[in-house]
């Protein structure tokens, strides 16, 4: 079975958006419509333009579809939207739009439903027991106060093992492999929006690119020995990618 849920768009969304049942409800319809919209766009456009400009159109749109929607459905919630996840909702377009431009998504949106709602599922499931395990909420109502419960439980490590295991998930239930991927295209924005340390000792600009290059090189490194692997069929590439940097991110908490 081709893949034809936004694995790469979801993969980020759910770093960003899986501290809440009711957040990973949100961005998951938000996330499924930029890839609507993108896949509708590529082959409206794909006859009348060359493909560097068809790329550039598709690219440009959804980006600035995907976060002028995620602005709106924000403002509309009364939820808090800084300035930085702003600018990570439109990479999570252009995530979307980079995946209909380089796969053949075949225009069959009935499928891209339904696999983006399998995932989907897992997502919000996941998402609930963050958010019950961190404060002991589900869906904003409060259900428990149990000693395991820590607010650590809504850290961006827990998001990217959130991705890992959702898109695991989805795999086992579709049957299917992500291809190997540019999973950097990922990591790359989620480590600018969540730093895994702050570095108090050296000039900010250092400080800052220092954060955001130890983790990124980290996980190249990694992601080279995963390839010798031999992870489940379900979790080979993006999500056993995911789980590792959420690892990686543990580590380096602790300083």
């Amino acid at each position: 079975m081709k893949i034809k849920y936004p694995a790469g768009a979801a993969a980020l969304a759910m770093v960003l958006f899986s501290g809440s049942m009711t957040e990973a409800f949100a961005a998951g319809v938000l996330v499924l419509a930029v890839l609507v919209f993108a896949e509708f766009l590529k082959n409206l456009l794909k006859p009348r333009l060359v493909q560097w400009s068809l790329w550039a159109c598709v690219l440009i749109a959804s980006g600035a579809v995907s976060a002028c929607a995620f602005k709106w459905a924000w403002y509309a919630l009364a939820w808090e939207m800084p300035p930085i996840l702003w600018v990570m909702t439109f990479a999570v377009g252009l995530l979307a739009a980079l995946q209909v431009l380089k796969w053949d998504m075949e225009a069959d949106y009935g499928e891209m439903f339904w696999q983006t709602a399998v995932l989907w599922f897992f997502w919000i499931l996941l998402a609930a027991a963050r958010e019950f395990a961190a404060f002991g909420d589900v869906a904003g109502n409060h259900l428990a106060d149990l000693d395991f419960m820590s607010s650590r439980f809504g850290d961006p490590i827990f998001g990217f093992l959130t991705g890992g295991l959702a898109l695991a998930f989805a795999n086992g239930v579709l049957k299917t492999t992500l291809p190997k991927g540019e999973s950097l295209f990922i990591m790359v924005p989620a480590v600018i929006f969540a730093q895994p340390y702050v570095l108090d000792s050296l000039p900010e600009v250092a400080g800052l690119v220092i954060t955001i290059a130890v983790p990124l090189v980290l996980f190249w490194s990694v992601r080279h020995y995963l390839r010798f692997s031999q992870p489940g069929r379900a979790y080979r590439n993006l999500p056993v990618e995911m789980l590792s940097m959420g690892l990686i991110y543990m580590i380096l908490s602790i300083y």
